[in-house]
């Protein structure tokens, strides 16, 4: 389905029904990520996935993209399909847009499940392994080679040993990101080098659950506690996964979830 906001057609598919819950996804992705999740999480809720401006199947043609440009579509789209309060999973960037959005639409955002996310505030910073393979990924993009662009990515999205013990999984994962456009994915990438200003996490009041992997070399266990001081109301799981725990570990990241959204439902 598709729906007109702030400008662009955003692509989004609705399954389930029940309490609204948002998957936001992260860079690179498109709502196919959350293959693990929405058959599980549509059993109890009304789970709402969508294409970021600029990813899948929602066209873009701007020339500088950021976390606020995000949120405000995403705040528009909430409008548009009748969404008055709902639950959002962000992961990684989608961790971000989740996070502003709750701390600039006061009362929208029940509660947050952050997946391999720093929320938007400054606790990690690129390794130079990181920044130098994210150039290599925008070169690949630039020349239209999505394939290869997204093998690399992968390639330093899971624990060291998930390729070779899940080669049907890790190519699955590597197919789930060619939907996007190559040169539009390029353009965002280098417009979200620079980071984006922090969040006022002084203005986020909902319950919080911080997912991480104890092999993500980005956002690890010891930034995941750190992440944990920071945040009021905000609990953290760690799982034996890479920067992917939704697709490395669907299960023990499905159960962190839905455990955390009874407890939601029990307060």
């Amino acid at each position: 389905m598709k729906v007109d906001v702030n400008g662009i057609s955003i692509n989004y598919e609705i399954q389930g029904q029940g309490e609204d819950l948002i998957l936001i996804h992260g860079a690179f992705d498109n709502l196919n990520m959350w293959y693990n999740q929405v058959p599980v999480l549509s059993k109890s809720y009304r789970v709402i996935t969508y294409d970021i401006r600029g990813f899948g199947k929602t066209e873009s043609r701007e020339t500088e993209y950021s976390v606020s440009l995000f949120t405000e579509d995403l705040y528009q789209f909430t409008k548009a399909i009748g969404v008055d309060k709902a639950i959002c999973i962000g992961f990684s960037l989608g961790g971000s847009i989740a996070v502003q959005l709750a701390t600039e639409h006061l009362g929208l955002v029940k509660a947050i499940v952050l997946s391999n996310s720093s929320g938007g505030l400054a606790i990690a910073t690129p390794s130079p392994e990181a920044m130098q393979r994210g150039q290599q990924i925008v070169e690949l993009l630039d020349k239209g080679d999505i394939k290869t662009a997204a093998e690399l990515m992968a390639s330093a999205a899971f624990s060291p040993d998930f390729k070779s013990r899940n080669p049907v999984e890790f190519e699955k994962f590597v197919n789930s990101k060619l939907q996007n456009d190559p040169h539009q994915l390029a353009q965002v990438m280098r417009s979200l080098r620079g980071g984006a200003s922090a969040p006022d996490i002084s203005k986020l009041k909902c319950p919080v659950l911080l997912i991480i992997g104890e092999y993500d070399s980005g956002m690890g266990p010891e930034r995941g506690k750190q992440l944990q001081q920071m945040i009021l109301n905000s609990k953290l799981v760690i799982l034996a996964a890479g920067h992917s725990s939704p697709f490395e570990a669907p299960e023990e990241f499905n159960r962190a979830v839905l455990e955390f959204l009874s407890k939601l439902e029990d307060a």
